[in-house]
Parts: C-alpha cells; structure tokens; sequence
C-alpha cells in the first residue's frame, strides 16, 4: 500500500481526536473509558464493515480520590503539584511529615528511574513517600510490586524533586503536609476491542469474507485508555486515531496476510488489558509480530523499541528509508531490546517479536493540559502513512525466545 491509499489529512485528525478527547478521561472502568470504547467499536463497524469482538478486562478497583498535592512548609511556604500514584493508599486527615531522601525507586522494571523520598512523622515512622520524576512536572505512574500499600504515594515534578534533594544535601530537613483520600475495593470493568482484517488468502472469489481467524497475523494494537487526571490526547488519543485509520486503510486494501487490530484498555493500569489478553491467548505462535503504537506527540524523532535484534534493525532500516522517500526531517532512535512499559511488553515478555513507537512528548505525559494539538495531529498522519507503506516491507519469518532474567 503506498501513501495515495491513505486520504488522512491533518485536520481530520486532529477533528477525530478532539472527538475522542470529548469523552473526558478514559482511565480503566469510568464512564469516559466506555462511552469511547462505544465509540471505537461504531467506527471500527463503519469503515471496516466488521463487527469488533470485546474482551473483557475485570481488574481490582482503585479510586483517585479527589484531595492531592503537597504544602512545602519549611525552608519556605509553598505549595508543591502532586498527584496519588497508581494503588496508592489514603491518609487519615492531614499529615504533618519531615522528608528524607532515599534513593532510585525503578518504575516498569526501572524503564523509568525516579527519586524516592520517605516522609517521616514526629517519632521517625514513615507515613508516606514522595517520588520525583526523572524529567518534567508531576506525572502519575503505577506503583512497582512490593509497595506498602497501607501509605500513601505522591508523584512530583523532576524540578521539585531536586530541589527537596538540594535542601537535605546541605544538611536542611524539608517539612511537609499533605493528605490523600485514595480508596479501593470493587471492581473495574472495561473492554479489549479487537477486529480481525482477513488477508487476501481469506478472502473468497465473490469477495465474501472466510474464516481465516487461525491464519498467522500481524498485530496492530494502541491503548485507548488515559490517567485518571488527563484527557490524554497525546498518551494514548493519538495512537488511538492512527489505529482507527490503519483499520480502514487495511479493509480497504487487505493484505496478504491477516491483520489483528487490538485497542486495549487498562494499559495505564500496569498493562492490565494487554496482559489479559497474552494471558488468555491460545494462537501467540501465529503472530508474526506485533507493533504497537503509544503515544504521537509533537516532536521531531520518532523512537522505536524493538525485539529481537534483526527486526528492530530492520524496523529503523525501514523508517529511515521511508522518511528519505517522503522527504519528511525526523530522527529515528531504537532501543533494544525494548522497554516494559507499554503494551508489546506482555507480547515481548511470551516470546513474540514486537516493536513499539512513540513520538516523545514529556511535558504532556499524564497531564491535565494534553489535549489535541496539530503538530500532533500531523504525527498522527505520518505514522498512519508510514505504517502502511512500510508493512509489507516487514519479514513476518521472525522468531525469538521468551526473554529470561
């Protein structure tokens, strides 16, 4: 498929996005996160003709609250950004803490490294911690296994996380008050939303769709849930789009091959919904491999996580190439092998051949202020094109282990 098989411009994708960013947050199990999952399902049936199956993810119910942020109250009066990390537990009332520094604390097996401090009451007991991130303004994260689930935990910015750790290095102990209202208990409930695009060897003479459903597949997959403190336009709205456009560019000219297209919820949930899905699965050998696309921001380098090695090779082979073709300026940065914390880590994590994209935004990561844009609507038009262009250039004879600690 070349780029003229694509009509995607860049105000009908910023248009598609400000219509999914409507719904409001989509975090796992709200109403935001199933009026979209309506949504995604009506134009999935619209411009592909077939009817999506749902997948239910049921996970362990955990509430924001509505009280965060900290009061820095000495060596100054400040108020300081945060926000509950994901699992957090609750304070009883306002807590009146001082703040020590303890070290790195590893977020999605240590792909994010941040600064960990404890908040001590009057008799040295811990009654929270406080987590710095390693770039840009608070953010929440889910919490690492093995965490106290009886404390709270807050995320704050990078600045003021160096800031609280500039004071106690020159010997100054901040104090700090703060409260949390967090709660648990219940259930979350929300939809995996996959559609199945039949190749050209599943497609019968009078053009009748057959059952190819065991043939081997590519898998094509985004998030479509957000935080519970943004509307997630960039984190995951953008790679929601370009996977609404990749299905009917798809149905509209189908490959050889069988193409599986995954929206999953509960990735911000530690990979909740991708997880449920590798975990129920039964035909992991038939997928060629995965790509998956999370997070189109406005930046001008796309990175790419990949493994095994030869396809993450021919991965960035292929984009580069693309962009000299298209004259389109965009640095290309591969990692390998990939990170853990999007969804082609429950992929990668059973032994089959992923990549992931994203188009770095940090500033808008978990944020109130990420709403649709239209250098990222662009980004959303590239990707979409590019993805189409590049696919079949792919080798689909990939194979890997399962990785080992």
């Amino acid at each position: 498929m070349s780029d003229s098989n694509v009509s995607l411009t860049d105000e009908i994708a910023y248009d598609e996005l400000t219509r999914l960013v409507s719904f409001g947050c989509r975090f796992h199990g709200t109403k935001g996160n199933h009026d979209a999952a309506d949504w995604i399902c009506a134009e999935l049936l619209e411009r592909t003709g077939l009817q999506p199956e749902l997948q239910t993810v049921d996970l362990p119910a955990w509430d924001p609250g509505t009280r965060h942020g900290i009061d820095l109250v000495a060596p100054v009066q400040q108020h300081i950004e945060a926000w509950p990390m994901l699992w957090s537990g609750a304070t009883a009332g306002t807590v009146h803490a001082s703040v020590e520094y303890l070290g790195p604390c590893g977020l999605w097996g240590d792909s994010m490294v941040w600064k960990r401090f404890v908040a001590l009451d009057a008799d040295g007991e811990p009654v929270g911690y406080v987590l710095s991130r390693d770039a840009g303004p608070a953010a929440p994260q889910p919490l690492p296994a093995g965490y106290d689930a009886t404390l709270p935990h807050l995320s704050i910015s990078h600045e003021d996380g160096e800031r609280l750790l500039e004071w106690i290095r020159q010997g100054i102990v901040p104090e700090i008050s703060f409260a949390c209202d967090c709660s648990d208990g219940g259930n979350a409930i929300s939809d995996n939303i996959i559609v199945d695009i039949p190749g050209t060897d599943g497609i019968a003479v009078n053009g009748t769709a057959v059952d190819n459903t065991a043939a081997p597949c590519v898998v094509l997959c985004a998030h479509y849930d957000t935080y519970y403190n943004t509307r997630g336009a960039y984190d995951n709205g953008s790679g929601t789009i370009a996977l609404l456009e990749l299905a009917q560019a798809l149905a509209s000219h189908p490959r050889p091959y069988r193409v599986r297209i995954i929206f999953f919820t509960a990735e911000e949930w530690h990979l909740g919904g991708s997880r449920h899905y590798v975990e129920h699965a039964s035909d992991l050998k038939n997928i060629h491999f995965v790509y998956n696309i999370d997070g189109l921001g406005r930046a001008d380098f796309v990175e790419l996580f990949s493994a095994p090695e030869d396809l993450a090779y021919r991965f960035d082979s292929e984009v580069k190439a693309y962009n000299r073709d298209s004259g389109r300026d965009m640095d290309v940065i591969t990692r390998f092998p990939p990170m853990k914390g999007t969804d082609d880590a429950s992929f990668h994590m059973a032994g089959v051949p992923t990549v992931y994209m994203t188009i770095n935004d940090r500033e808008r990561l978990h944020q109130p202020n990420d709403l649709p844009e239209m250098r990222s609507a662009g980004n959303i038009v590239w990707a979409v094109n590019m993805v189409s262009t590049i696919l079949d250039r792919i080798p689909r004879e990939t194979h890997m282990e399962k990785p080992v600690l």
